[in-house]
């Protein structure tokens, strides 16, 4: 088994690479880091500054390995109040 460290940025922003975890394969940290993703979107969507959740795998040098994000993005939809300067022809 290798050491796999993780990376999140969550909703209190970069947390410290001090979280190790052993795993068979890259493929299967790969996998945990998918699922601590989905797990921090269930606490609920980011507020800060970033707009996103990431988990980044890194592996036992600390290489990074793969970064999985969630990016959240509003988009307003509403009809402007007043008529653009365009259209006052």
């Amino acid at each position: 088994m290798a050491t796999y460290y993780f990376q999140l940025v969550d909703h209190d922003g970069v947390q410290p690479t001090e979280m190790s975890y052993e795993f068979d394969t890259t493929e299967a940290a790969i996998e945990e880091g998918r699922t601590a993703l989905a797990e921090m979107a269930a606490d609920g969507l980011p507020l800060g500054d970033y707009h996103m959740l990431s988990v980044e795998v890194f592996d036992h040098e600390r290489k990074p390995v793969r970064e999985i994000r969630l990016i959240l993005e509003e988009i307003d939809k509403t009809v402007p109040t007043h008529p653009s300067p365009l259209s006052e022809g």
